[in-house]
Parts: C-alpha cells; sequence; structure tokens
C-alpha cells in the first residue's frame, strides 16, 4: 500500500513534471517512474519524522471524521492552528481536511521488495 500524500507538496509536484518529462523522453520506462515515487514517499515520510519537532495544536470544530484501512481523514470547519505553544495563532476561514496514515504502513513498502520486483519484471 502507497500514500501520494507528499506528492501535492512543491517538490513532489516538481518530481512528477521531471519524472513525467523523463517519459515523455523515453529516459525512463513507468516501472522505474513508480519506483521512484514510492520511494519519495518514504524519503519524505522519515526526513518529516527526523526533523520536525514541534507538533501543530489544532482547535476548531470537528464537522466529519472517517477511517479506511488504517488512514484517518477529519474534516475542522473554523480551525485555529498553533504550530508551538509559543507561536501565535492561525485563523483560517475554510474548512481543513486533515488526513493521517499508519507510519508502519508506509514503511512497509520497503524499497528492497520494489527493487526486486521491477529487476523480475525488466527479465521477463
Amino acid at each position: 500500500m502507497s500514500f501520494a500524500q507528499y506528492r501535492v507538496s512543491t517538490v513532489g509536484i516538481e518530481l512528477e513534471e521531471t519524472l513525467q518529462e523523463l517519459l515523455d523522453e523515453g529516459v525512463i520506462d513507468l516501472d522505474l517512474s513508480e519506483i521512484i515515487k514510492k520511494r519519495f514517499d518514504k524519503a519524505i515520510m522519515t526526513v518529516l519524522k527526523k526533523w520536525v519537532k514541534d507538533k501543530p495544536v489544532i482547535k476548531g470544530k470537528l464537522k466529519h471524521y472517517q477511517n479506511c484501512d488504517n488512514v484517518w481523514v477529519f474534516h475542522v470547519s473554523n480551525p485555529e492552528i498553533r504550530v508551538s505553544s509559543y507561536s501565535l495563532p492561525v485563523q483560517m476561514s475554510e474548512p481543513l481536511k486533515i488526513v493521517a496514515s499508519d507510519s508502519k504502513l508506509i514503511s512497509e513498502i520497503g524499497p528492497k521488495k520494489v527493487r526486486k520486483k521491477y529487476l523480475e519484471k525488466k527479465k521477463n
């Protein structure tokens, strides 16, 4: 199972565009592109887990939530976000959608499994 939540960041969008250019030019194939995207997802998660120490505090009215395959989605109206106890709160007028996933699920996507599968496909 792979999560593409980091692909909508600026870095993720640029990666998608670069991979598409390489696909169009025939430099890489679709399978290699998918391997790169999965490694990107795992690398971003690892970096964020290691380097981000501040945890946000979100206040607001919880309108709706759901859980499907250990992926939680929360819809919060009138959110107020505070990054740390000493920062000023940021208030948003639009509803906020939070998507959270279990990091254990992402770590199950080991790059060795993906790479092995890709190499087997190349041989055939």
